[in-house]
């Protein structure tokens, strides 16, 4: 196949579509495993990396709200109403949404960089005055890559919206290149202004490596300030409650930030890699997913074809459950062995270790919440309903922040509540473990938002049946529960046998015992007839049957 063929091949199943959004996430994170662990390496997890994670906060607040929030879960839905009725006025949609997106984002930007400094003593009151200054400057620069990440993303979902997912899905591939080139050419040369510097240039790579498909379509940008186009009014009309849920999740993440300055120096850079390692099968396996269906639900609702809708969305939560509960169960047994080997070594200390890995464990008690909050947030968007979802945001928002709190004065007491975690997440003392308190908050408010948002999709399709799930949970969770009767005592067993206080010992331990759990579940899925092991397996072979036929029977491969 033709590069230019690659990419802009159309993907038509679902399955198909998450399982190519999967591969190239699967990169992406792993280049972002690999940047925080070169980040960890060179600067461990002190004041510098509190500074870089700090500065990014804003910048990552203004691509959040304008276009996670404002258009992307709005434009696809719209744009594929568009799309059906008109091509040529789906496109001058897309032109205006571009413009304006453009311009929107360059003004907030450069107001934001002049009150820098005010900013960074809102979000960082615990700062010394050095780290407070470090930080404004970097924020500066970084507020380039909203405008490019903006641009890059409508474009993205336009090829969502066409089924051409490959450049898509490479695209955040392409921007934690440019962070990690940074890192390992410019940190010499410009410091940690480097590091910025890698952010607006990953942000430019996501943006380049997707123009070469968008104009294959046939796409040609215009500059149009037209403010009166209904379709830009109906987008910011249904994006308006969106808006407010994103600014809710982001000031969350910036009041975590400012609780995490005031604990001990280091915090919030342990904080930021314990989400980021965590955020990993999240990213690849749910986004993955959310990103596949989401254009099929929009599409299925503008046809009033609620059965396909539905159908869909069952096929989803048991896919992301089928893949997301037991990887969950991994990051808890081996946590610790995974924090080493992708972030323990340089200056990343073992006191930062420990605690990266208590805080891992506490987010993965809520991965399968975390996973399913999107999807059922996507369906309610594909129903052109943004407002329920947003105020559940918003409670479990204030709820997270409460919570955080709450936590936190029972750790810094040091009582039987402190002494509880420490013994369940295996931390041997007490220093430093107040920041366990964020991720713990967090983990419970994630659960309690997707329980909100399933009870609020019961009222709002009457013909929705969540017992259509459960036959395939039940299995999944049994599965889960032998694997992990499998990985502990694997990890006990070549723990004995190798030298884990060198790198090779930790990663021995830690492949055999995922291989071994990987294999028991894959095995005790097919015993049990678990429908999605036999979906994963077909798509996973299909490429392989494909030759095989077509070499024997060239006709039946024509019509596979």
């Amino acid at each position: 196949m033709r590069l230019r063929n690659l990419f802009n091949a159309e993907s038509d199943a679902i399955f198909s579509a998450a399982l190519m959004i999967g591969f190239f996430s699967f990169l992406s994170k792993g280049l972002g495993v690999l940047r925080n662990r070169i980040f960890a390496g060179e600067f461990g997890a002190g004041d510098t990396m509190d500074v870089y994670f700090a500065a990014f906060l804003i910048p990552d607040f203004l691509y959040n709200l304008f276009i996670i929030g404002i258009l992307s879960s709005v434009f696809i839905p719209i744009f594929a109403e568009y799309l059906t009725r008109n091509k040529e006025e789906a496109w001058r949609l897309a032109s205006v949404v571009i413009t304006l997106c453009i311009a929107a984002l360059a003004v907030f930007a450069a107001v934001a960089a002049i009150f820098a400094p005010w900013i960074v003593t809102l979000i960082a009151p615990g700062f010394t005055p050095e780290k407070h200054a470090q930080t404004a400057a970097l924020m500066r620069i970084m507020f380039l890559s909203p405008i490019l990440l903006g641009t890059s993303n409508i474009i993205g979902n336009i090829l969502q919206v066409h089924k051409r997912f490959f450049s898509f899905a490479l695209a955040p591939v392409m921007y934690n290149i440019g962070i990690i080139l940074a890192a390992l050419f410019l940190i010499k040369p410009f410091g940690i202004t480097g590091l910025a510097i890698g952010v607006v240039l990953g942000a430019l790579l996501h943006l380049l490596i997707q123009l070469p498909s968008i104009t294959q379509l046939g796409f040609s940008f215009r500059p149009i300030f037209d403010i009166g186009h209904p379709g830009l009014r109906k987008i910011v009309w249904l994006s308006l409650p969106r808006a407010v849920g994103i600014a809710a999740q982001q000031v969350n993440f910036i009041v975590i930030t400012a609780i995490a300055s005031t604990v001990v120096s280091g915090s919030v850079a342990i904080f930021y890699f314990a989400n980021d390692l965590q955020f990993v099968p999240i990213g690849i396996i749910a986004f993955s997913f959310i990103g596949a269906v989401f254009p099929f639900l929009a599409s299925s609702y503008a046809q009033r074809d609620m059965d396909a809708f539905l159908d869909k969305l069952y096929g989803a939560v048991n896919q992301i459950l089928f893949f997301v509960i037991p990887v969950s169960l991994f990051l808890i047994l081996m946590r610790a062995q995974l924090v080493r080997v992708f972030l323990g070594y340089g200056q990343f200390s073992w006191e930062d270790t420990r605690l990266t890995a208590a805080c891992v464990g506490a987010f993965a008690l809520s991965i399968f919440a975390q996973s399913l909050v999107p999807l059922f947030a996507r369906a309610f968007y594909a129903l052109q309903d943004t407002k329920t979802p947003v105020i559940i945001s918003v409670v479990s928002v204030l709820g997270n922040i409460g919570f955080s709190f709450y936590f936190l004065s029972l750790m810094k007491a040091q009582g039987a509540f402190a002494h509880t975690v420490a013994t369940v997440f295996k931390v041997s003392d007490l220093s430093g473990i107040e920041i366990l308190a964020l991720p713990l908050a967090f983990s419970l408010t994630s659960v309690l938002n997707l329980m909100l948002l399933y009870f609020a999709f019961l009222r709002k399709v009457e013909s929705f049946d969540g017992g259509k799930v459960i036959p395939s949970l039940f299995k999944i969770n049994l599965a889960a529960f032998v694997m992990a009767l499998a990985v502990y005592p694997t990890l006990r067993f070549i723990g004995d046998r190798v030298d884990m206080h060198t790198f090779m010992g930790v990663f021995i331990q830690g492949a055999l015992a995922f291989i071994v759990g990987s294999a028991v579940y894959m095995g005790v899925t097919y015993l049990l007839k678990v429908s999605e092991f036999f979906a994963i397996w077909h798509a996973c072979t299909l490429p392989i049957r494909r030759i095989f036929l077509s070499r024997i029977f060239p006709i039946v491969n024509d019509h596979e």
